[in-house]
């Protein structure tokens, strides 16, 4: 009997109710999927600007600044396959003083070295880009900036540069006696943001040294300066070569005739590789180089695995937003549910007709099941194209109400982003649309099932 087509087009697309049911899904749908492009955008943006600070694989010393014969073991890290460049550093924490004292966390590098194994070059910062950045807090340099060549970034460390700013600082601070220029150290853009520091200040770096634990106290004069993106890192840390941080640090130990440095960065040819390659290294070039002592050596991480704590953070409140928001495509269920109960009831007797004339139940359970699944698949495409429209239109749209309103929904200055990121996955999209799916079809399923088990005698005299 074909007259489950005649019935839905009666039932459903003749009344304005179903239509609710429409809307409760398409909006779920609309939000969820609007809710996680948002938020795999913020954890990409995030991956990429940690990654951008950090190198593919780093190996550090046992107890912190204890790493001995880095340059052998250098050496024997560019003779592997995958690796394509290695440089040392040093990390410890201290405190600058400047306009005021403010704890920092000191890293000693390469310079050049360091863009080889990371992202140095490219957010290290010229100085027309440093002032385009003050005149704005809440600009970031784009993708598109040409990174700094390593004949720039000497220049920015070089004695010459040191030379030059060191004099205007003296003329400035009407210094007349003869001085040698400190050390060169590099800050974060959020400390000149602040006004904690300028190109051209002297800062006082106080610390200790993690071999002898004696305080430590140098000045150091601002060279240059860095955006990576992490607000924190940002505010926080602070360059200087890494002979330097090894002099300011006291970190030669005069027994071994050698540095003790923090660790080593290593670049791979692909970062897929970095799983292999980090037992490799551990099995290969430690077990040769410290042999008995290699359990003290244990330590060769990922980027990944130096950030885990962070990912996670994200990716766990990823999926809790995901679950709350999900409750509303739950509630478009319940919709569909109330609303075919509903017509369960108000269609009692013409289902007790269908039934006399020759409807089995399968034929009954097939009409809803068709009304509700329905139902929830134009709610499904619609939130699907609304969706989609949003996350690619995103920003204009904020930038439209913003315009109309003055009210500024996503504030540059508290997430460090000049616009919103968003990305569509096509896991997300089946996180979304499965879910809605099966709400929609356990939302048909028991009104269908409860209205073929209708009695045909008592629904024909049901009033």
């Amino acid at each position: 009997m074909q007259y489950h087509g005649f019935l839905m087009k009666r039932y459903v697309f003749r009344r304005l109710i179903p239509y609710a049911a429409v809307l409760a899904v398409a909006f779920g749908v609309f939000s969820l999927i609007s809710v996680l492009a948002v938020m795999e955008g913020f954890k990409d943006e995030m991956r990429a600007r940690i990654r951008g600070s950090l190198s593919h694989l780093s190996i550090f010393g046992p107890y912190g600044n204890d790493l001995l014969g880095s340059p052998e073991l250098i050496e024997a890290l560019l003779a592997l396959e995958h690796v394509e460049a290695a440089a040392p550093f040093v990390v410890g924490q201290g405190i600058y003083r400047a306009s005021t004292v403010t704890p920092c966390e000191i890293r000693g590098i390469d310079p050049v070295a360091e863009a080889a194994v990371g992202d140095f070059d490219a957010y290290l910062l010229r100085d027309d880009e440093i002032r385009e950045l003050l005149a704005d807090e809440t600009r970031m340099l784009g993708d598109e900036r040409i990174p700094m060549t390593a004949e720039e970034i000497e220049a920015v460390f070089s004695r010459e540069r040191r030379d030059l700013l060191f004099d205007s600082f003296r003329a400035f601070d009407g210094d007349s006696g003869f001085r040698l220029p400190p050390q060169p150290i590099v800050v974060g853009i959020e400390v000149l943001r602040r006004n904690h520091a300028r190109i051209g200040d002297i800062i006082e770096l106080q610390s200790f040294s993690p071999r002898t634990l004696e305080a430590r106290n140098e000045e150091f004069l601002v060279v240059g300066s860095f955006q990576t993106g992490v607000f924190e890192q940002d505010l926080s840390w602070m360059f200087i070569p890494i002979q330097v941080a090894v002099s300011f640090l006291d970190l030669f130990d005069e027994e071994q005739l050698d540095d003790r440095i923090s660790g080593i960065s290593v670049r791979l040819d692909d970062y897929e590789n970095a799983g292999a390659m980090r037992e490799t290294i551990r099995s290969v070039v430690l077990e040769e180089l410290y042999g008995d002592r290699l359990e003290s050596y244990p330590l060769v991480r990922t980027w990944e695995d130096q950030r885990r704590n962070l990912l996670r953070a994200v990716a766990v409140e990823k999926r809790i937003i995901s679950v709350m928001m999900m409750l509303i495509v739950l509630f478009a269920g319940v919709m569909i549910f109330l609303i075919l109960t509903l017509m369960v009831i108000e269609k009692t007797r013409d289902l007790g007709v269908l039934r006399s004339l020759g409807a089995t139940r399968g034929g009954v359970i097939s009409l809803f099941l068709r009304q509700g699944l329905t139902l929830t698949l134009i709610g499904m495409v619609l939130g699907s194209i609304g969706g989609v429209i949003l996350v690619a239109n995103l920003n204009p749209i904020h930038d439209a109400i913003r315009d109309a309103t003055g009210f500024q929904l996503f504030d540059p200055t508290i997430y460090y982003l000049s616009r919103i990121p968003a990305k569509m996955r096509v896991e997300d999209w089946g996180t979304v649309l499965v879910p809605a799916f099966a709400f929609g079809l356990l939302g048909s399923l028991i009104p269908a099932v409860w209205a073929s088990r209708q009695d045909p005698i008592k629904a024909l005299h049901h009033e």
